[in-house]
């Protein structure tokens, strides 16, 4: 029986040896050799290094950009394939009714269509880029066949050209979910319907910069019928990729704060990138008008974050508000518009679904944008008839932004690159080899009439938007005094600011954290910007901890806590126990604040948009405000009250967990992060296709992010975190340091899958070539592209 067993185990363990082999070997590429192509004037060179990084050399730019698009095919084809499908709304057809929804939203926002409004905007030197990277995706799908990846036959994708426009709808997929302020302002619309508190729940928003608070008008949210409709929160699913959303820290220091003399930049781009290989692709490119090496995003030309010779740059997101919702006055098939009566413009679509019926749309849009509250997806939970303005609808921009940045040669020219950035909204951070760094936020932001855009407002109006902000006069800082700048998703509006940016940032913390740290009086080194990224210093933890420890020391029941918390410093390493004791302290002393003042059906829509309620509430934290008693009891309770009650909460869902000794409440026990495959994440079968979950340093409010969604199961599993991380001396002209949270491949079981993972894991870096000699020392195989 026993030989039985053995001999069944064998054959099983043989069995899934020669699948993997067969699926690794069956879903490779030619790296070395060469491929026949007809679009370039002249051959390219694609040299990988020992990490897969392509390096792409070619004798003039037009045929560098092809190699860009040709290596990013063989590498991301299935990638970009679904994100094309997502984009267009037509991933239902591939996956069925769990992308049903995600295809009705991005029917109703019509990317594509926008995208083909813009383009013709577009100025000879940004369309000819256009062209020559859709010339070289293209010219993959012709010669590569034999190699495509096997995800693509999986799910039955058969790769289309790429066209120009949709490189453009790429740009506005990505503007839509860097502003956040259709999700803030439906939130704040439901509020309304629901809590006669909705204009004390609206976000705070902090410039530790700022002398003086900035003044904007914020309108009534107590609009429209506020009747409650029958529908209740859902959460849309989890799309099969993940949508991607930029958090992110960045920062400079000048060559007075350097030891090299030299300026230093560093950046770590915060996303979800869980799903292997990760979000961002890197790549270098060299030919005579530039030499340049980064992270790019799939799909688009050019650089997102990284240096060529003369300039290195990073991004955060800057939540630029592009968006502002309408409520509408109608009669029966009309609208009305300056107290015009209006009929609806209307667009009939047909959603394809994968084993199921044909999904009708009818989709209707006034004078400002689509009608949004139509759909069940955009959660609008009261009977208004709200439709949606977005400023990259209208946009007119000349270039993508990112088509000018590559020859840029300092600062200046730079921030000039960027004004072509409409339907992206970043903070720049910027260093060049002259001594400058700056700070630059982008994006299309419209000038409105009310000095604000927080909340929705009546359509049947007078145009509301005056223009957009000037670029020039976005938010910015060039050479400050102190000699360093850095953003960290906060509001980087300066004093006397005029213009409503928007109202959807980061609580401060970690920038606060990065003030205290560049603030030294010390020279730093590139090693020593490297170490700050790992900063697991809380500074919301350094200012509520003393609060905490002295309400759970006064009860006997929670002094053990008390005693925790006051040896521990603030710092949250995977081994730390006060770590853990503060988080989840602080996740169930949330809930004890605000929950008895939140309806039901609307509590997870408030708590899993983060930055709409966490500065506010932290500040009624700090003020002992009055959300602070529950409404439910007839107790007045106080902040003690609560903390010793969350206290109590803490305690035994730590024991629940982990035990009841102490010793093993380690914050990394708790707070992982999981990286998986995209064909399964979980469950039988997900480790062999590339899943792994790990001990994760860090929470929402530290640089090194290991950030969570508040959730009803008090699961503090990471989503967000550094999926990149690099740093630039503008004194190293060989090299910039860098690691990627994945690989180059998006290919299950290639070498390339997850060839930074390993490093990124333990904190190392690897160097990032923009010396033409070093990759060629480095270059582990060639491709040519005759």
């Amino acid at each position: 029986m026993k030989k039985t067993i053995l001999y069944i185990l064998l054959i099983v363990a043989l069995f899934i040896t020669g699948a993997v082999w067969y699926a690794a070997n069956s879903n490779n590429y030619k790296r070395e050799g060469s491929f026949k192509i007809s679009k370039n004037k002249f051959p390219i060179q694609i040299h990988r290094d020992e990490n897969g990084i392509a390096y792409v050399i070619a004798e003039n730019k037009e045929d560098v950009i092809r190699g860009q698009a040709f290596v990013l095919a063989q590498d991301r084809l299935f990638q970009i394939e679904f994100y094309r499908a997502i984009i267009k709304g037509e991933a239902a057809s591939l996956l069925g009714n769990s992308m049903l929804q995600s295809d009705i939203k991005m029917q109703v926002l019509n990317l594509v269509g926008n995208a083909k409004k813009s383009y013709p905007y577009l100025d000879k030197e940004t369309k000819e880029m256009l062209t020559w990277y859709c010339e070289g995706f293209n010219e993959y799908l012709k010669v590569g066949k034999d190699e495509f990846p096997i995800e693509l036959s999986l799910l039955g994708i058969k790769p289309k050209p790429l066209t120009p426009e949709e490189i453009v709808s790429i740009t506005h997929f990505i503007g839509l979910f860097h502003s956040q302020n259709l999700e803030d302002e439906v939130l704040s619309l439901n509020l309304a319907a629901s809590t006669d508190k909705a204009l004390e729940l609206l976000p705070l928003s902090i410039n530790l910069d700022r002398t003086k608070k900035l003044s904007f008008t914020t309108d009534s949210v107590s609009m429209g019928s506020l009747n409650r409709n029958d529908n209740s929160f859902k959460a849309l699913p989890t799309p099969f990729l993940s949508y991607p959303k930029l958090g992110s820290n960045n920062w400079a220091i000048s060559g007075k704060k350097s030891k090299s003399g030299k300026p230093i930049l560093s950046n770590d781009p915060h996303v979800d990138a869980r799903m292997l290989p990760g979000t961002f692709y890197p790549i270098g490119l060299m030919c005579p008008e530039f030499k340049a090496v980064g992270i790019a995003t799939p799909g688009i030309p050019g650089l997102l974050s990284g240096r060529n010779e003369f300039v290195s740059f990073g991004v955060t997101n800057a939540y630029g508000d592009s968006q502002d919702l309408f409520i509408e006055e109608t009669e029966g098939k009309f609208y009305r518009y300056k107290d015009k009566k209006t009929p609806f413009e209307k667009r009939k679509i047909i959603i394809k679904v994968k084993d199921s019926l044909d999904v009708a749309l009818e989709i209707r849009a006034t004078k400002n944008g689509p009608v949004i509250s139509d759909f069940a997806v955009f959660n609008i939970l009261t009977d208004d008839v709200v439709s949606l303005r977005w400023s990259l609808a209208e946009t007119k921009s000349n270039s993508i932004g990112f088509d000018r940045l590559l020859e840029t040669k300092n600062v200046a020219e730079f921030r000039d690159g960027l004004k072509g950035m409409d339907n992206m909204f970043f903070n720049y951070a910027i260093a060049d080899v002259h001594g400058s760094i700056a700070h630059q936020s982008t994006g299309l932001v419209p000038i409105r009439k009310n000095n604000g855009g927080e909340v929705p407002t009546k359509g049947n109006e007078d145009d509301t938007w005056l223009g957009f902000i000037p670029k020039e006069e976005l938010p910015n800082m060039v050479n400050p005094e102190r000699g360093w700048i850095g953003t960290a998703n906060h509001d980087t509006r300066p004093d006397e600011y005029p213009y409503y940016y928007s109202n959807h940032f980061s609580p401060y913390y970690r920038y606060q954290r990065i003030t205290e740290i560049l603030s030294e009086n010390k020279k730093f080194a590139a090693d020593d910007l490297w170490t700050m990224i790992f900063d697991v210093k809380n500074m919301q933890a350094e200012l509520f901890t003393p609060v905490f420890i002295a309400a759970l020391a006064e009860k006997e029941e929670t002094k053990e806590l008390a005693t925790i918390l006051a040896a521990w410093t603030y710092q949250e390493d995977i081994n730390s126990i006060g770590a853990s004791v503060y988080n989840v302290l602080y996740n169930e002393l949330l809930y004890l604040v605000m929950n008895d003042e939140l309806p039901d059906d609307i509590e997870d829509m408030y708590w899993e948009n983060v930055y709409y309620w966490n500065q506010k509430v932290d500040g009624f934290i700090a003020s002992e405000n009055n959300f602070i008693d529950n409404i439910n009891t007839p107790e007045k309770e106080t902040l003690k009250d609560l903390i010793v009650e969350a206290g109590i909460k803490t305690q035994q869902l730590l024991t629940e967990r982990l035990g009841d000794n102490q010793e093993n409440w380690t914050w990394g026990k708790i707070h992982t992060v999981r990286f998986f495959s995209p064909l399964r994440k979980e469950g039988f079968g997900s480790d062999l296709l590339g899943a792994e979950v790990f001990a994760k340093a860090g929470s929402n409010q530290t640089l090194n992010r290991g950030g969570f969604i508040k959730n009803r199961e008090r699961e503090f599993d990471t989503s967000w975190f550094s999926s990149f991380r690099m740093v630039a001396d503008m004194n190293d002209d060989e090299k910039m340091i860098g690691i990627l949270s994945g690989g180059s491949a998006a290919r299950i079981f290639h070498p390339y899958y997850k060839s930074q993972l390993e490093k990124w894991k333990t904190g190392e870096w690897i160097p990032y070539w923009i010396s033409k000699e070093k990759v060629l020392e480095h270059s582990e195989y060639e491709l040519i592209l005759e």
